[in-house]
Order: structure tokens, then C-alpha cells, then sequence
């Protein structure tokens, strides 16, 4: 059904399916969470499987399987209905009646939404992972996969430690992949800005979130591998001094400048707007 802007329609709430669904959804990523974190192997690969096998019956096949789109619309148009009547509230609070008052008013509403539920859920995701081996089944990974491409350069490493996780070296100190070497904080904090973001489709928000997620990945084993060299061609102490100007400043910098840039020319693109729907109850 093709429905113009601001064309006014009959609200359709969630049914039962789709709060299965949507339940369904959220404990898969909270099984992905567990596999991540947890101390034992056998135990992390397990969850991770019933995640995949969830989202399997969910998207894929299965009794209650749907497209991506329709889910993420459908609660899209249902959060979006009293989000909105909330905007429309704050409008006629500032007396915004021009088209650019009103603009202007969404904007600051949109980027305080996002903030409200985006610090909240990334200051517990820190909280819960500040041990150095909370999130060991993706330390050992990323131990891993950095093995083998330093391998592949020629660089004479080997993987050691009680967990696996620690990088030795013959021509400098060994570096140790603890939770926060990871990415997964600022993965999670990019990925919640672009899928907060509202007045965007939802799948485009998704496939960008997506991105977002393959973008730290790759960024974030840039960072780790550039450590040999930087010790390699200057010190030790170059490489410190620049690997803690990056975790505390440089990352969140350059996440905070990715989205205000995707906000600029992804989601200011016309074809990628959501359509503004006027729901009635």
C-alpha cells in the first residue's frame, strides 16, 4: 500500500505475534551478549547458536517468520505514533508554527531521543563489561583473527596466556586483547546513534548500523596491528601515549564525526526519509 506524507491513517497496534516477535528478537541479542562474555567456550558457542536459530525462525523460516522490514516498521509506526504526539507537543510548548521553527524543534527532539536512550544502554554495557575478560568468546577471536593476519605479514607471533587472549611477540613487549581492546563499546554506542535516528527508514538505519559494525571492526584491527609498528619504527612510549590519546579521546571523536556525517548525507537523502504518517488511534 502506498501511503503519502502526512496522509492520515488508522493506527494498527502490535499483535500478539508481533510481541512474540519482537521478544524473540531481543533475547537473541541478549544470547549474542551472553555468548560474547562468557568464561567458557563450549557454554559461549551454545548461546550464540540459539541466537542464530532464533533469528533464523524469526527471518528465515519458520512459523512466525516475517521480513526484517515488516518488523522494524511495525514497531517503527507504533513508537513513532507517541514519539510524534510528543514532538507536536513541544511545537505548541515553543509556539513553533513555521515550517523551519518546527524543523528546527524536531531536530533538537530527535538528537535528545537518541541521547536519552543511547548513554543510558552504553553506560550499562560498560558497567557490565569492565572486567578485563567480560567478554572473553570475542577477545579470543579478535586474538585470533589478529594472529593470522599478522602471520600473513611475516611478523613472528604466537597466541599464549591462561585465556588465550595474549599476543606474543619476538621483536617487542606482547599486548594482551582485554574487553576494552575489543570495539564492542563503540561498536554498540555508533550503532544505537544510527538506529535511534529517527524520520530515516528503518531498514536503511539497519543496513547502516550494519556497517557501522563491519566499519569498527575493521578500524579497530587497524589500531591494534599499527601497534607493532608504531613500537617497531619509533618506542614504546610514542605507541602508549598515541594508544591512549585514541581510547580516551581519538575513537569517540571519530564515531561522534562518522554520525554527524551520516546524519548530513545519508540521512538527509530524500529517497531514504520515512514517510511522515498521521496516525489515529
Amino acid at each position: 500500500m502506498h501511503v503519502k506524507n502526512d496522509e492520515e491513517m488508522k493506527l494498527e497496534p502490535l499483535s500478539r505475534d508481533d510481541i512474540l516477535r519482537g521478544f524473540i528478537f531481543i533475547t537473541s541479542i541478549f544470547l549474542i551478549f551472553f555468548s560474547f562474555s562468557s568464561d567458557d567456550k563450549t557454554t559461549g558457542i551454545f548461546a550464540l547458536s540459539i541466537s542464530i536459530l532464533f533469528l533464523t525462525l524469526l527471518f528465515v523460516k519458520g512459523p512466525i517468520c516475517v521480513e526484517p522490514n515488516y518488523l522494524f516498521e511495525r514497531y517503527a509506526d507504533n513508537f513513532g505514533f507517541y514519539l510524534d504526539n510528543a514532538e507536536d507537543y513541544l511545537c505548541k510548548s515553543f509556539d513553533a508554527k513555521k515550517k523551519s521553527e518546527k524543523v528546527l524543534v524536531g531536530v533538537a527532539f530527535n538528537f535528545l531521543l537518541v541521547m536519552l536512550f543511547v548513554l543510558p544502554i552504553d553506560l550499562l554495557f560498560q558497567h557490565l563489561t569492565r572486567d578485563e575478560n567480560s567478554l572473553l568468546l570475542y577477545q579470543q577471536f579478535l586474538t585470533w583473527v589478529i594472529y593470522i593476519i599478522e602471520s600473513a605479514f611475516g611478523i613472528e607471533v604466537y597466541i599464549r596466556g591462561e585465556n588465550s587472549t595474549i599476543l606474543s611477540y619476538t621483536e617487542i613487549i606482547d599486548m594482551e586483547i582485554v574487553a576494552e581492546c575489543t570495539g564492542l563499546h563503540e561498536t554498540v554506542f555508533l550503532s544505537l546513534l544510527i538506529l535511534c535516528f529517527r524520520g530515516v527508514k528503518p531498514m536503511v538505519r539497519a543496513k547502516w548500523a550494519i556497517y557501522a559494525v563491519i566499519f569498527i571492526f575493521v578500524e579497530n584491527l587497524i589500531r591494534i596491528i599499527s601497534g607493532y609498528y608504531l613500537i617497531i619504527l619509533y618506542d614504546f612510549s610514542t605507541w602508549d601515549k598515541f594508544h591512549y590519546f585514541w581510547w580516551h579521546t581519538g575513537q569517540y571523536a571519530l564515531i561522534m564525526g562518522i554520525f554527524v556525517f551520516w546524519v548530513m548525507t545519508v540521512a538527509g537523502k530524500p529517497e531514504n526519509k520515512s514517510i511522515k504518517k498521521n496516525f489515529i488511534r
